[in-house]
């Protein structure tokens, strides 16, 4: 069960002092969101990216994710509703929170994306796949170089099920090297899904 931190539904989520007006954050916080709405490749997967991660978006996922302020997932799942409702993302079988390891999980305490999830699966009506766990634990990907990035993920997820010709929505807060990506779209792959497309919060680069 989540642990909202944070429950004055009246006050901005981010700043705590004026009134909320969308996704819980007030007009001087909503205008430090920088919407980029991008459509790009990592491989042959097509992904979005709904923010620029600026200084304001690094702040409000690092609050959430290494301060268990877990009331901003109230912020954070009607981002992606919004964006997957106009962009029309709604044609899948399945919606995936990307997985962390077990100890990722003990250390941090929940499952920042999974919550988000469960939240997005509930309000628009699309399972949420629960059978594709991370079995290894990996390095940090901006820690290394780009030729131990794919070895460090090699062989790290797992899928528990056949996903024949199913379409698979694949949702994460930070899209940075990619290669997590590429790596779950392989598993899925394997397992039998005919379509992956990605969804992240945020993207570090504005990619045009």
């Amino acid at each position: 069960m989540i642990d909202f931190l944070f429950m004055d539904e009246d006050l901005c989520y981010s700043c705590k002092k004026n009134k909320a007006l969308k996704y819980k954050l007030c007009d001087g916080c909503l205008k430090k969101l920088d919407y980029v709405a991008n459509e790009f490749k990592v491989g042959e997967t097509t992904c979005y990216a709904i923010y620029f991660y600026n200084d304001f978006m690094k702040k409000l996922i690092g609050s959430y994710k290494f301060s268990r302020n877990t009331s901003l997932c109230k912020v954070f799942a009607p981002m992606y509703e919004d964006f997957i409702i106009k962009n029309k993302l709604l044609d899948f079988d399945y919606i995936l929170p990307s997985p962390s390891s077990k100890k990722t999980l003990r250390t941090r305490g929940f499952d920042h994306i999974g919550s988000i999830v469960d939240i997005i699966g509930k309000d628009l009506g699309i399972s949420v796949l629960k059978s594709f766990k991370k079995v290894k634990n990996t390095k940090t990907q901006h820690s290394l170089d780009r030729f131990k990035r794919a070895e460090n993920l090699n062989d790290a997820f797992k899928l528990y099920e056949s996903l024949e010709d199913k379409k698979i929505l694949l949702i994460d807060d930070i899209i940075t090297t990619g290669n997590t990506i590429e790596e779950i779209v392989k598993t899925l792959k394997e397992g039998g899904a005919s379509e992956v497309v990605g969804l992240s919060l945020a993207s570090e680069k504005p990619i045009i």
